[in-house]
This record gives C-alpha cells, sequence and structure tokens, in this order.
C-alpha cells in the first residue's frame, strides 16, 4: 500500500512528552526507532506523577514507495490515510490537575476525550472527519463515533500553531470516562506491548485508583521522518504512613528487561534531597531543591527502585512555588456558569502569574442551546495594585450557533498585564430540548466543554511542560473545569402516571361495560 507524502500524520493525543531527551532518527537513515521513557516525579503534596513516554519514528513514505510497518502500528498508519490525516492528536483524560499543588503538568489537558485533526482536503473535510471519528471509536473503544456536527469547531486562533493548511477540526466528549478498554488498545499499539521495559508497569487495577489519569497518543511528521508518540500520565498516592517504598508496591509490578526493539530505555526519578533513592542511579543532578536520579536501563537491570524518606521530610499538602523552589505555571484559568432559571453566563478567570505582559489565544465552543450573546461581552482585567479596567482583546472571532447544526464559538486574543487576573464574562439564554434530545440523566445537567487558552513560552522559560523541548519556543494549553448547566427539563414521569391512570379507568370501565353487555339479566319467580 502506499501512503502519500504527509499523509500518514494519525493518531491520538494531547502530545504529552516524557523524560528525557526526544531522539531523532540520523538524516537519510531508513531505520526505524523505538524509546521508552518512564518519570517519577514527588509531588508537594506527598502524591507520585509516573509519565510514561513511548516514541516510535521511521522514514516517511513517498508516493513511489511502499511503506512497510514495523514499529509504527499499522492501523493508526492506515486510518491516517484512508481519511487524508495530515495531523491528529487524540487525549483521555480524567481527573483535574492541581496545578496550585502540583505545579506544571505533563502536557495539556482537558477532562474527556479530544480529538484534533487537520485535514488536507478543505472540499471534504466534513465527511473525513466523520469518518475519521468513527475509525478512532471502533480502534479505542471509545465514544468518539458521538463527536457530531453539534460538538465540532474549526478553531483559528487557539491552534494556529498546528495549521499545515487544509481543514483544521477540533471535537470534544467532556463526559467521556477514561477506563480499562481505552487503555488496552493502547498498549497493543506498543512494540513489546506491556510484556518488557517500563510498560510491564501499566497495571490496569493500580493506574485507575488514582487522582488525575491522561491516556494520549500523537502521530506528527517532519520532512522525512514519521514521529508516533503514546504517552500516559497518572498521579497516585503513596503507600500511607510508610517511610520507606519501592516502586513495585506503588503499583503492583516489577521493573521488566528493556524491550529488545528499544534504542533507549530509561528511568529518572525526581525527588526532593531529602528523599535516598536506591539503587544508586547511573547519573544525578541538582536543581533548587530537586535531584533528578536518571536510570539507563539499557546499561544495567533494574529490577525496582526505593524510596526512603529522611524523619525531617514533611508530605502535608502546601503550596508547590514555596516547597520546591519550581515556579507555577505562567497561566492558570478556571471557568464556572452564572446566573439561574431561563438565562446565565459564562465566567472565566485567566491569571498571569509573570511579572511581564503575556499574549493568549482564548478559546470557548458554547453549545446552541446556550443562547450565547456576543454583546454581552466583557473582559475586566486586575493589576497587582488592585486597579481594574476594562481590557480590548486584539482579536475577536465569533461563530454564531446553528440550532443542532453547530455550537457558538468564539475566539480572543489578549494581552494580559503583568501579575493580573483577568475575568471575562458573556451572557446566555437557555434553549428548550426536545424530550428525545435529553440524556438518560437530565436532571443532572448538561457538561459543557472546557474552555482552552494557549500561549507560548520564551526558549528561558523555566515552567514548562515535560512535552517542551528544554530551550525552545513551546505552544502551551491551559484548559478550564467542565462546566454544568441545567435545562429545562420536562416531567419524564408523567407518561407513566397518564398511563397508569388511563388503564385504570379503563379498567374499571371496560369491566362494568362488559358486564352489563354480556350477563343475561332473568326476572326470578318468587319462592313458594
Amino acid at each position: 500500500m502506499h501512503i502519500p507524502r504527509l499523509a500518514v500524520l494519525a493518531a491520538c493525543g494531547s502530545f504529552v512528552v516524557a523524560a528525557g531527551t526526544p531522539s531523532k532518527a540520523p538524516a537519510g537513515t531508513t531505520a526505524e526507532m523505538f524509546s521508552e521513557d518512564l518519570t517519577i516525579a514527588m509531588l508537594a503534596d506527598g502524591r507520585v506523577l509516573l509519565h510514561f513516554d513511548f516514541e516510535m519514528h521511521g522514514p516517511q513514505a513517498t508516493n513511489s514507495s511502499l511503506h512497510s510497518y514495523g514499529l509504527l502500528p499499522r492501523q493508526i498508519g492506515e486510518i491516517a490515510q484512508r481519511y487524508g490525516v495530515s495531523e491528529l492528536q487524540l487525549a483521555f483524560t480524567q481527573g483535574t490537575w492541581r496545578e496550585a499543588r502540583w505545579g506544571v503538568p505533563p502536557a495539556a489537558q482537558g477532562i474527556g476525550a479530544e480529538v484534533i485533526a487537520q485535514l488536507a482536503d478543505d472540499a471534504d473535510a466534513d465527511a473525513q472527519w466523520s469518518g475519521l471519528t468513527n475509525a478512532l471509536s471502533g480502534v479505542f473503544c471509545a465514544s468518539l463515533n458521538f463527536v457530531g456536527t453539534e460538538s465540532t469547531t474549526s478553531p483559528r486562533l487557539a491552534f494556529a500553531h498546528t495549521q499545515r493548511g487544509g481543514a483544521l477540526r477540533h471535537g470534544f466528549l467532556p463526559r467521556e470516562n477514561v477506563c480499562t478498554e481505552n487503555l488496552t488498545p493502547w498498549i497493543k499499539q506498543l512494540p513489546c506491548q506491556a510484556q518488557s521495559g517500563v510498560a510491564a508497569l501499566l497495571n490496569p487495577h493500580r493506574l485507575f485508583n488514582m487522582h488525575f489519569l491522561s491516556v494520549a497518543m500523537a502521530l506528527s511528521s517532519d520532512a522525512d521522518t514519521l514521529r508516533y508518540r503514546q504517552t500516559l500520565s497518572v498521579v497516585v498516592d503513596a503507600p500511607a504512613n510508610d517511610r520507606s517504598w519501592a516502586l513495585s508496591a506503588l503499583v503492583g509490578r516489577a521493573l521488566a528487561a528493556p524491550c529488545p526493539v528499544a534504542t533507549r530505555s530509561s528511568v529518572r526519578v525526581v525527588a526532593p534531597a531529602a528523599v535516598q533513592v536506591a539503587p544508586p542511579a547511573d547519573s544525578t543532578h541538582s536543581a533548587g531543591t530537586s535531584v533528578t536520579h536518571l536510570f539507563d536501563l539499557q546499561r544495567r537491570r533494574v529490577d525496582d527502585i526505593e524510596f526512603t524518606f529522611s524523619a525531617e521530610f514533611d508530605v502535608e499538602p502546601k503550596d508547590w512555588a514555596t516547597t520546591n523552589g519550581t515556579p507555577v505555571p505562567a497561566i492558570a484559568a478556571h471557568r464556572h456558569i452564572t446566573g439561574h432559571g431561563s438565562s446565565g453566563g459564562i465566567e472565566t478567570v485567566i491569571v498571569n502569574h509573570r511579572d511581564a505582559l503575556v499574549t493568549v489565544a482564548y478559546f470557548d465552543a458554547v453549545p446552541w442551546y446556550l443562547r450565547m450573546y456576543a454583546h454581552t461581552l466583557s473582559v475586566r482585567a486586575t493589576d497587582a495594585n488592585g486597579h481594574t479596567a476594562q481590557l480590548a482583546p486584539n482579536q475577536i472571532m465569533f461563530t454564531p450557533a446553528v440550532d443542532r447544526g453547530r455550537p457558538a464559538v468564539l475566539e480572543l486574543e489578549l494581552e494580559l498585564p503583568p501579575q493580573s487576573r483577568t475575568v471575562l464574562r458573556y451572557d446566555f439564554d437557555k434553549g428548550f430540548l426536545k424530550y428525545s434530545e435529553h440524556p438518560p440523566d437530565a436532571n443532572r445537567g448538561f457538561t459543557i466543554a472546557p474552555a482552552i487558552v494557549s500561549y507560548s513560552l520564551a526558549p528561558s522559560d523555566t515552567a514548562r511542560p515535560l512535552a517542551c523541548t528544554p530551550g525552545t519556543v513551546c505552544a502551551v494549553r491551559v484548559y478550564t473545569e467542565p462546566a454544568l448547566a441545567s435545562l429545562p427539563t420536562p416531567d419524564f414521569s408523567m407518561p407513566y402516571n397518564v398511563i397508569t391512570f388511563t388503564c385504570t379507568i379503563l379498567a374499571l370501565f371496560f369491566g362494568r361495560i362488559f358486564n352489563l353487555l354480556t350477563r343475561d339479566f332473568a326476572v326470578l319467580a318468587p319462592a313458594k
């Protein structure tokens, strides 16, 4: 089968990166390469972050060559070719990343399932997008086939760094849960699956007993190389009331020998200086109050890693910035719904923690049943001195909603003052749905996908996700929490009441009439 240039760019994932410097295939080589890395980080509140990173890359196919799939998953490549995908990302996330306690997240994550695709054919993009989401739904055992026109958008500002021509499509399912049915096909994409290397630690029984979990996949390309990356980030509890524990006790499995086809297999441990790590690492380096221990699994066999906490180490919840000396993320964003009754509003708070002006792009897709009024948009910024003033956006892009057709999309470009708190607010009226459009748990409300704030980090910025290569300009996305909107809900018990009441009346009426019509009345002679 041949795959056009830039046609096999499929996959899934909020491009999350783990420890280690990303490896690149040497120029002109045709060999495929595979690397596996694990980052273990002690968080400020005593919990532990495990970040798995598996990267495969091989030669880019040309129009005149047959592409043979060795390490790269054939399933993903064929989907990308069939639906004309030039870039695709997919992520499943459950739980909220608490940046105040845990610091900078490994990569951008929004609660639910997110799909981002760059389609080569703009004319037939809608049909390609529909086929793509259905195919990914089958591969990863998810509900991505429900990403229809009502939840599909075409961002222009928030994802400008990913656009390469063609049509960009973005879909979000905020109520999609992550389960073992999603993890199993994700593991099967690995060359050695969970039989060797750091992937042997992927124990579903422990991974899903967590505070935060993100499973992500991404396939990208450059001039002559295809790169497929799978990442998994999970925050778990350390063993309670124990000053000494091992990695095997944390995940319920031990490390195995590196995957035979891996060109790099490593484990990186980032822990406070008060934590002793055994066995000794192949190399260590200090940054602030933390020490990084690097284990090269290809140089020597490591079956387990033990952690011993000194008596002065305190694992009580505390603020990340004041305990680890690591700065908090440059931008934080939170959103909630205001109002009651048939009207309301959306209020988003964006906090700039930096001492310099930061330019951000704000993206929000509001479902059609929340009838948004763009003229009510208000943007107010409060600086470090407490002065509040209106903030004029550099750009405003608004796409009105179409009932049962598409959501309303609001995109803004804002310049946030240093050390400021910016509040965006706009109003909406609640629409009425047909009774068949309500979910089974209608009284719970409708989950609204999170808003997205994107910005760029300078090469000198140290507070960057693991997905960003040090010393480079990095595009970062920040997701707010999903919102819950309560809509007018019909009384779904009324049909039952009507049916039972009607049947009772009919039964009584029918019984009496039937008796009158079928009973034979006769005059009885008086008894002698």
